[in-house]
C-alpha cells in the first residue's frame, strides 16, 4: 500500500451497512490539511474522508477503508466510496503538482486492491465520481472548478499510467516526491549512505581481536610491521650482493673457502667400512 500517516476520526459509520466499495470520490479541501485534520477530529463538525492529502504529497488517513466516511452529503455514496481530499481550492492555497501526483499513486493503488483494471470518470457511471456530481452535494466547485482546484484529468491519467506500467519515472519526479519525513528520495539514500558509513566505522572500532586491539589498529600495526619486513629484506638483499661481490672477485678464494668448508665437515664425520668377499658369499 501507499504510505500514509495516521490521523483518525470519529464522524464516520462502523462498517459498510451492507454495501461494497465502488468508487473513489474525489474532493477538493479549500483550505490546507493542518485544517482538515483538526476539521474531521472535531465530532461536532460531522464530516470526514478516508484520506487527505498535502502540498508536499503527505498523506493521511481519517477513516479505515472498512469504514464509511462522512464525505459526500449522500448516504449511499457514503456508504460505497473511498474518499480523497486534497490540499487547495482557494487564492493562495494552490493544489500543487506533488499532491497530484500522490494521489494517483494513491488511486492506483486503491484500483489495485479492489480489482479495477483502470480508472474512469463518466459522471456517477465510472469508479471515480466527482463530489461536485453527487446528489445532495452542494459543493458546485468542488474538486475541479474551485480557484485553484483539481486537475481531475490529470490524477485520473496518472493513476492509470501507474497500473498499466506505462511511462516513465523521471529523476525529477523522484526529486519532488517526498516522504513522510519531508525528504525527497535522493536526500534518504545520501541519508542512508551516511549512516551505513558511521555504523561501519563504529564497527571497526569496536570490533576486538584476541589482542584486545579492535580492527582499525590492528591494521596500523600490520602496517608498520610490513614496513619493518620490508626493511630488514632491503638491507640483507644489499648484504648478499656485497658478499657474492666480494666472493666473486677472486675465484681462488672462493674455491679455498669451500675446499676448507668440506674438509672440516668430512673430519667431523666417522665412516666405517665392512668388506665382503663376494666368492665366499655367493658359495655360503
Amino acid at each position: 500500500m501507499v504510505n500514509s500517516t495516521w490521523i483518525g476520526s470519529p464522524n464516520h459509520y462502523a462498517g459498510r451497512n451492507g454495501y461494497e466499495v465502488t468508487h473513489i470520490t474525489l474532493h477538493i479541501m479549500v483550505g490546507r490539511l493542518a485544517g482538515t485534520d483538526a476539521t474531521f477530529q472535531n465530532p461536532v463538525r460531522q464530516a470526514s474522508s478516508t484520506y487527505g492529502i498535502g502540498s508536499t504529497g503527505l498523506i493521511h488517513q481519517y477513516v479505515r477503508e472498512t469504514d464509511a466516511p462522512w464525505t459526500d452529503s449522500n448516504y449511499a455514496s457514503n456508504c460505497q466510496t473511498i474518499s480523497i481530499e486534497h490540499e487547495g481550492g482557494m487564492a493562495g492555497v494552490p493544489c500543487t503538482k506533488a499532491c497530484m501526483d500522490a494521489s494517483a499513486a494513491l488511486c492506483a493503488d486503491i484500483a489495485r486492491r479492489y480489482g479495477w483494471p483502470r480508472l474512469w470518470h463518466n459522471g456517477l457511471k465510472g469508479n471515480v465520481w466527482l463530489h461536485r456530481e453527487i446528489p445532495g452535494s452542494d459543493h458546485a466547485g468542488c474538486p475541479d472548478r474551485a480557484a485553484n482546484g483539481l486537475d481531475v484529468d490529470y490524477v485520473i491519467n496518472k493513476a492509470n499510467q501507474l497500473l498499466t506500467g506505462a511511462g516513465t519515472v523521471s529523476a525529477q519526479d523522484l526529486y519532488e516526491t517526498k516522504g513522510n519525513d519531508g525528504r525527497n528520495l535522493f536526500d534518504g539514500i545520501i541519508q542512508t549512505r551516511n549512516e551505513l558509513k558511521d555504523r561501519a566505522a563504529d564497527a571497526l572500532i569496536q570490533t576486538k581481536g584476541n589482542d584486545g586491539r579492535n580492527v582499525l589498529d590492528s591494521v596500523i600495526q600490520a602496517r608498520y610491521d610490513i614496513a619493518d619486513l620490508k626493511t630488514q629484506l632491503t638491507a640483507q638483499t644489499a648484504a648478499i650482493e656485497a658478499l657474492s661481490k666480494a666472493l666473486g672477485a677472486n675465484p681462488a678464494d672462493i674455491s679455498k673457502i669451500v675446499a676448507d668448508a668440506v674438509r672440516a665437515k668430512l673430519d667431523s664425520l666417522e665412516i666405517s667400512v665392512t668388506a665382503t668377499d663376494k666368492t665366499t658369499e655367493k658359495e655360503g
